[in-house]
Parts: C-alpha cells; sequence; structure tokens
C-alpha cells in the first residue's frame, strides 16, 4: 500500500514507529517537521571499503603515535566493568570478536557504558589503536550500535550495509542513529516538494532539493569519500545555497525596510566643521577621513544610519567615534557610547575629555557601579540634556535612564551586547542613527552575514608613528629569554603587562595551569624590586579602577592581568607584553592583547610562552594584519568560538557554513538583491517567513 505525499512542512510524527518518547526527543533536538529532520544530515559516514577485518589490524607501519582513524565491525563476546587501582577510574572493558580475530575496547571514566552495551551486540567501531598489556587495544573509541544482540536474525540487522557508505546520526534520548534512519527513509520516501525557490543562477548545474536530500542521506557508491566528509559535494552546494539565500533576502529586506525609514538630519556647516577639527589632537589617516566621510553622509541623507566601523588594532576607530559624536552633540543633540566594561568607560571618558577641551564638561559617565546620590545627578543631566555626550555599560539599557534628544547611539565591541539590549536603547530614543564599532577585524564574508544589514566602513591603515611589535614566541624551558627581555625594557624606564589566563587552579579542571597567583609569586621572585599590580574579573570594579589607574600613573612598573586588559587599555610607556599558556587563547584575541603595547614612541615587545599548538600561535609571529589573522582563527576554530559561544546573532545554519560558503553567500547576498528589485510574490514571501522561523534569523539586527 503506496503512502499519500507529504509536503516538507509535516509534523514528525506522521511517520510511522514514531511513539511520544520518540517524537519529544525530535522535537526537543529542534526536529519538529520532515524538513527539520532531512535537513539535520549524518554527522559522518563509514565507508565501508576503509573498514578493517580485526585480523589485519597491526601496529607496524604505524611508527608515529599518531595512527589515524581506524574503523571495524564486530560482535560483543566479553563485557566487564572495574575500577583502576591507581586513581579509582571506573573502567568498562570490551572483547570485540569479527570471526577473523578480536580486538580489546577500553573506556575509562564512563561506568553507564556498562547498562549501554550488552553481550551479543554488533557494534561499528572507530578509534585509534594502541599497544596495551594484552596486545593490540583502542582506548575511547565511539561507536554505533548496529543491531542488539537479539536482533542478529532481523530483516533489518543489514541495514544500510547494502551500500558502501553508512550515514551515522547524532544519538537523540531513547531515538538510536539506527531509528534515525529508518525515519530519515520513509520521510524521503514520502516528502514531496512542489516548488523550487533558488533563482535559477544559483541552482544551475546542481541538483533539485529532494535529490540532493537523498544523495546525502543515502549516498550513491560512486560518491566521493572526501567530499561528502568536507561537505563539498554538488548535494550539499544545494543545501547550502537554500539557506544563504533565504538569509540573504531576509538581510536585504531588512536592509531595504531599514532605508525607507525616515532618519533625524544631523546639520552641517562650516563652522561645525572647523569645530570638529579643533578636537582633532592631530591628523586623520586617510582611511579615518574617509570613514568618518561615509559616516557623515548618513547623518546628513534623512535616512537611519546603521554602519560597522572596523578595523585593526590602533586604527583609531575611537576619534572616528568621538567625531561623529561630536557631530550629533555640538548641534543640539546626545550621542551615547556604549561599553562593555567599565574600565573601558572610564578609558573613553578620559580621552574624550582631553579631546573636548573647553567642552568636556557636556560629557557624562554612566556606571552601574556609582553611588546613589552619583547616579540620580547623572539620570538628571542626562534627561535634561545638559549631558550632550554620556559614555556608560549596560547601565544605559536601565529603565530610569531617559534621554533628552538622543540622535546616535556607538556602541563598541558589538559581539558583547545582545540584540535585546540593543533594542531597549533605540526605544529610548526613537529611531536614532547606530555605528558598531568592532575591535577584533572581521572577514568581510563574515561581517556580512553577522552584521547582515549593516553598511562598512573599514580602517585599513595604522596612524603614523605606529611602530610595528616585535612578536616571540617561546616553549616552557625557554621562558627565561622572556623575562630577561622584559627585565631589559623595566630598567630602561618601561612598563609590562603579564597575562595569565586564569584565577584559579580550579578553573581548568584537568589541565594543569600557572594561574595567577602563582604567576604572581614567580614575578615577585624575578622581579624582587618592582611593584606589581593584579586585576582580574572578580575584583570589586573600584578597587579595579583603582589599581589600573596606579599602573597608567607609571606607579606600578607591571600590570599582571587576565583578558580583562584585552580591550581599550592605553599606555604608552608599556612596550612588553608576556601572555603565559598563549595556546588558551584564540589568535584573535592574542592579536586584541599585543594592540596594548606598541602605543608609544619605544620599539615593543610581544612575547608569548606555550607547550602546544606552536604552530597556530606561529601565525603572529609571521603577520601583524588583523584580518589575515582572523581569517586564519575562523578556518580553525569557526565563527562560534571565533565571537565567543554567547554571540548574538549568529544564524544556525544545518548545512551551510559561514566560512567554507564563504564566496557561496557573496553570490547569494547579489542574487537576493536582484529578486527583491523585481519584488517577492506572496508565496516567496510565505516561504521566507518559515524559513527565517527555522534558521532563527529573525533574532538578528
Amino acid at each position: 500500500m503506496s503512502l499519500a505525499p507529504l509536503p516538507l512542512s509535516s509534523k514528525v510524527t506522521v511517520l510511522r514507529g514514531l511513539g511520544p518518547a520518540r517524537a519529544a526527543a525530535l522535537q526537543e533536538a529542534g526536529l519538529d517537521t520532515l524538513r527539520d529532520l532531512l535537513w539535520d544530515l549524518p554527522y559522518r559516514y563509514v565507508d565501508r571499503g576503509s573498514l578493517r577485518t580485526l585480523d589485519s589490524l597491526d601496529l607496524r607501519g604505524f611508527e608515529s603515535p599518531e595512527v589515524g582513524l581506524v574503523t571495524v565491525l564486530g560482535t560483543i563476546q566479553d563485557l566487564r566493568q572495574s575500577t583502576t587501582h591507581v586513581q579509582r577510574m571506573a573502567l568498562t572493558e570490551a572483547l570485540l570478536v569479527d570471526g577473523t580475530g578480536s580486538l580489546r575496547l577500553i573506556w575509562f571514566n564512563q561506568p553507564y557504558l556498562g547498562r549501554t552495551l550488552k553481550v551479543g551486540d554488533r557494534l561499528l567501531v572507530f578509534g585509534t589503536l594502541a599497544m596495551g598489556r594484552h596486545g593490540l587495544e583502542m582506548r575511547g573509541p565511539q561507536f554505533e550500535i548496529m543491531d542488539r544482540g537479539g536482533d542478529i536474525g532481523h530483516r533489518d540487522s543489514g541495514l544500510g550495509w547494502v551500500r558502501r557508505y553508512l550515514p551515522l546520526y547524532r544519538r537523540l534520548g531513547p531515538l538510536t542513529g539506527r531509528v534515525r534512519q529508518k525515519l530519515v527513509t520513509e520521510a524521503l520516501g514520502r516528502a514531496h516538494i512542489t516548488e523550487d525557490w533558488l533563482p535559477l543562477e544559483l541552482g544551475r548545474d546542481l541538483p533539485d532539493t529532494l535529490t540532493a536530500l537523498r544523495l546525502l542521506h543515502e549516498p550513491p557508491d560512486d560518491s566521493e569519500a572526501l567530499a561528502l566528509e568536507e561537505g563539498s559535494t554538488p548535494a550539499h552546494r544545494r543545501l547550502a545555497s537554500e539557506e544563504l539565500f533565504a538569509f540573504s533576502l531576509g538581510v536585504a529586506l531588512r536592509r531595504a525596510g531599514r532605508l525607507k525609514r525616515r532618519g533625524l538630519v544631523v546639520e552641517t556647516s562650516p563652522e561645525l566643521r572647523e569645530r570638529l577639527r579643533s578636537f582633532l589632537p592631530f591628523p586623520m589617516t586617510g582611511a579615518q577621513r574617509r570613514s568618518f566621510k561615509e559616516i557623515v553622509e548618513d547623518l546628513t541623507s534623512g535616512r537611519v544610519m546603521n554602519r560597522l566601523l572596523q578595523g585593526d588594532v590602533g586604527s583609531g576607530k575611537t576619534l572616528v567615534a568621538l567625531l561623529s559624536l561630536a557631530m550629533v552633540a555640538e548641534t543640539g543633540g546626545q550621542g551615547a557610547l556604549l561599553v562593555p566594561t567599565e574600565v573601558l568607560a572610564r578609558q573613553h571618558a578620559a580621552s574624550f575629555r582631553r579631546y573636548l577641551g573647553d567642552q568636556a564638561t557636556s560629557m557624562q559617565l554612566l556606571l552601574g557601579g556609582m553611588k546613589a546620590a552619583e547616579k540620580r545627578a547623572a539620570l538628571a543631566r542626562i534627561a535634561s540634556g545638559e549631558a550632550r555626550y554620556v559614555v556608560g555599560t549596560h547601565a544605559l539599557f536601565q529603565e530610569a535612564v531617559a534621554f533628552h534628544k538622543l540622535q546616535l547611539v556607538v556602541v563598541d565591541e558589538q559581539h558583547r551586547f545582545g540584540v535585546k539590549q540593543r533594542e531597549s536603547l533605540k526605544e529610548k530614543g526613537g529611531d536614532p542613527h547606530w555605528l558598531v564599532m568592532s575591535a577584533t577585524p572581521i572577514p568581510r564574508s563574515l561581517a556580512l552575514a553577522v552584521f547582515g544589514d549593516l553598511d562598512q566602513s573599514v580602517l585599513d591603515e595604522l596612524p603614523p608613528g605606529r611602530q610595528p611589535i616585535s612578536t616571540k614566541l617561546f616553549k616552557p624551558d625557554s621562558a627565561e629569554r622572556a623575562w630577561e627581555l622584559m627585565r631589559r625594557e623595566l630598567a630602561e624606564g618601561r612598563q609590562a603587562f603579564v597575562v595569565s589566563p586564569s584565577i584559579d587552579p580550579s578553573d581548568e579542571g584537568k589541565v594543569q595551569l600557572r594561574d595567577i597567583q602563582a604567576m604572581e609569586a614567580l614575578l615577585q621572585a624575578i622581579f624582587p624590586d618592582e611593584r606589581i599590580e593584579v586585576v582580574h574579573g572578580r575584583l570589586k570594579a573600584d578597587d579595579m579602577g583603582t589599581r589600573m589607574a596606579r599602573f597608567v600613573a607609571g606607579e606600578a612598573k607591571i600590570l599582571l592581568a587576565t583578558t580583562v586588559i584585552e580591550v581599550g587599555v592605553d599606555v604608552p610607556n608599556a612596550t612588553v607584553m608576556v601572555v603565559d599558556h598563549a595556546e588558551r587563547f584564540g589568535l584573535s584575541q592574542l592579536h586584541q592583547l599585543r594592540g596594548r603595547v606598541g602605543r608609544g614612541a619605544h620599539r615593543s615587545h610581544f612575547l608569548m610562552i606555550s607547550g602546544s599548538e606552536n604552530e597556530r600561535l606561529q601565525t603572529l609571529v609571521e603577520t601583524q594584519d588583523g584580518f589575515r589573522i582572523a581569517q586564519r582563527d575562523l578556518e580553525l576554530r569557526g565563527p562560534g568560538e571565533f565571537f565567543g559561544v554567547k554571540q548574538a546573532g549568529l544564524p544556525r545554519f544545518q548545512v551551510a557554513d559561514l566560512v567554507r560558503d564563504r564566496s557561496l553567500l557573496l553570490r547569494c547576498r547579489e542574487a537576493a538583491d536582484r529578486v527583491l528589485a523585481l519584488g517577492l510574490s506572496e508565496a516567496q514571501a510565505e516561504w521566507l517567513r518559515r524559513e527565517q522561523a527555522r534558521l532563527k534569523l529573525a533574532e538578528i539586527s
């Protein structure tokens, strides 16, 4: 009996063999419809051609410890659990047989495996080989249960093994990979797609959607193993194109909507330009002039500005931001600068006061840690409009904050603020102009994705006088050379930063790190005559501010810190930074830290101490170009890690990959603009709404 075809929007509960517990597991994983189920691709493919028989396994020829992944299929003949003598760890051991030989499997600290596995289970196992006391073994291998002990003769027991490739799916609660595969097979047989929304130029030479899904859930024997693993087959490209096109269309629509909104027109005049020039401590670079011109065009256009100002460490973003705020403030409006930390807010306020000279009285700082009376006075000045320049942290989001005439919001370090917070600030000023500064250079393709509808200005040159920073990488046993160089700089009257990755040893679990207290003791031993200040995230804001101030004033020669100093600390006399356990940081984060030195007239040094990942860290030794470093960071760590896990605004693609598919994203952007110029049909708009909801794109601002 053939079953009726189903649209992709059908609920997964229409599939057979899906009881309440399994349906709940799918729902919890966000797999609500047939579309969600089919777009959730296998996490890897086992190539039957790469399967090894147990008698063929041999460590000879594997001289290096990296044997590579070995895949075997066998049945559990024996299973036992015990506890190790030394560290009292739970030990699960299984003996796997396949008719040609046997292999010992060992798992540490996973006692639940005694309940998961049973004698007689047929397992697909992949891991690396090691030589143990009893011969060859696999320690902590991954596995898939192919059949339960009693099911061996079952007609489905060879499921998926008629073909060369076996797709493996994530286990979801009571839903094993095998059951997932059966559901997918039924869904593929019944799914029906009536319309194709992908523009012709994007779909050319690619399979249609349903064919692409079949090719990825049931790869034909002549598929390329590497292309399947890397997600680069034409079928992958088809699905990635659909996701990126829907995303690009949503962004283009939002951008078109923004350009229609009436923005406050900020007046400009020769007198104003002269006044702004008087705030400049030195001539602007060409890139600063170009970026400021783009901002002025936005502010005077009658449209709402939404611009991303990004530039490398030390490229002078703060000065461009100040000029933009001054343009609004000096014509009767208010501008707010929003920063992630109180330390940074104080620092920006101090620089602004310096630049503004006589006008500095119209500046107001607003921080969460202020005393009640101080805060009341600040709020009154903001509400009355007396404060035309407002600098603050998250305190600016509070309901009590009312602006008199908020016309421009500048956000420093965009990805540390959630979308909701930015929206709440927007509500305080009707529809102010929006300038976002990113201190982490972001490759253009990713900036297009994360900051979808923002226009971009890039500061790609450093102000004159900024010297390249000498960067070196030392293994722990050569660390003495780093301390020697630091000693020389201190003897010349300079100052130094030392960065430690953790506040206390318990932070990092099993990895032995030298924490900040151990580092303080070491520095006191090496530099007994120097005053050391220590700052980290657990200090109260006042205490941290006082300690930083002593270092900025030159009373302390060494500042030992965690990454709280990553952005904005400006001490021209600090010419050396030592980063301990540099492998614990991302490349872009290290590049940010490096930007804290080299701000004065003297040659500066950035020294990393690390016992691992030295190939990755070598990138920093080779280049000072933040955009190249960011690109490398992205390729190594992916966008989620690059922005920090809590990054608001990263779309949740199921197939597309923002790093791998960056050229495809640009093509999709161009296609979306063309489609939008012709106007969307009602059916296209409905499809887009569904896609936006599925990819959680509505949250991106």
